[in-house]
């Protein structure tokens, strides 16, 4: 079963409840200005990849409409360093704007050299990745792409770098409209586990990565999924150069964060977003709490090798 339509099987009764009000009757399409951005996409979605798209519209509208709208750069649940030590050479101010999200960030790039590179942030959404690349890296050229035209939207309207250092685009993560080996480094953050077909991706990942690219890649996956997909990763031809179980430090942030962010929902919708947000109780949080689920973080690099001819699931 595709991972999507996994995850959709398997939402607690609030989560449903949430996405069914989002897509009754189209009538939460969030307006996107006169000039809508362009699509990449080149191929038909699906109807679990359309599913995922609108939810994901509706939850940037919100955000959109909140008075938290500047600030709401991140999805992701953030990290909190418990007595583990952090793998980023960079420590923020404990006044850090959205501090776990950015030490997330931080220790997925870990002590990755970005200097020069090319640099593919696959699933972007409202940016908040590459403003962490943009403040504390040197990367030559950054390209965000998102399935959900509101949060290239928001991005191109809230940033102003230049063109030729930062684009985003409306893009397919499992039809990357790039060329073969156009990026030196793809970052993907807690994205991977709403695609309908994850190995589809790590293909069109492994495809626009030059020689000895780096994937730096983080998500929250069932115990064994996450060994199918390291082990698919391996077979088309990357090596993983580190492998991190983070869930501890993810649930923490979850602990700190949860209910803050969820007063950013709360104008717009009945708070049953527990599940999205990863609050304290919610199913998606038991999950990790219980071991059935973990927060990895990895780092893959493109072999020299051929990969293998049958990347079939």
């Amino acid at each position: 079963m595709p991972q999507l339509e996994q995850r959709l099987a398997n939402l607690s009764p609030e989560r449903r409840e949430l996405l069914e009000k989002f897509l009754a009757a189209g009538a939460s399409t969030p307006a996107l200005g006169k000039n809508p951005p362009a699509s990449n996409i080149r191929q038909p979605l699906g109807p679990l990849k359309e599913e995922c798209r609108r939810l994901y519209d509706d939850v940037n509208r919100q955000l959109d409409e909140s008075e938290f709208a500047e600030f709401s750069l991140f999805l992701n649940l953030g990290y909190l360093a418990n007595e583990v030590q952090s793998e980023s050479p960079i420590v923020l101010s404990e006044h850090c704007i959205n501090r776990n999200s950015v030490q997330l960030v931080l220790e997925v790039i870990g002590a990755s050299d970005l200097a020069t590179r090319e640099v593919l942030d696959v699933g972007c959404g409202r940016g908040g990745t590459i403003s962490v690349m943009k403040q504390f890296f040197t990367a030559r050229r950054i390209c965000g792409i998102d399935l959900a035209p509101a949060a290239i939207n928001f991005c191109r309207s809230n940033y102003r770098y230049p063109e030729r250092e930062v684009t985003f685009e409306v893009g397919d993560a499992e039809q990357l409209s790039f060329a073969d080996g156009s990026y030196d480094i793809v970052t993907n953050i807690e994205s991977s586990s709403t695609y309908p077909d994850t190995f589809a991706f790590y293909r069109e990942v492994f495809r626009v990565l030059g020689k000895n690219g780096l994937f730096l890649y983080t998500d929250a996956l069932p115990v064994e999924r996450f060994s199918e997909c390291s082990e698919y990763l391996r077979r088309i031809g990357f090596r993983l150069e580190s492998d991190r179980d983070i869930t501890a430090n993810v649930l923490a942030s979850c602990d700190e964060v949860a209910s803050h962010r969820r007063q950013a929902y709360e104008t717009q919708t009945d708070g049953s977003l527990n599940d999205f947000l990863g609050t304290p109780g919610s199913h998606f949080y038991n999950e990790m709490k219980s071991g059935r689920w973990t927060y990895r973080i990895q780092r893959w690099r493109k072999s020299s090798r051929v990969a293998d001819e049958d990347h079939g699931e």
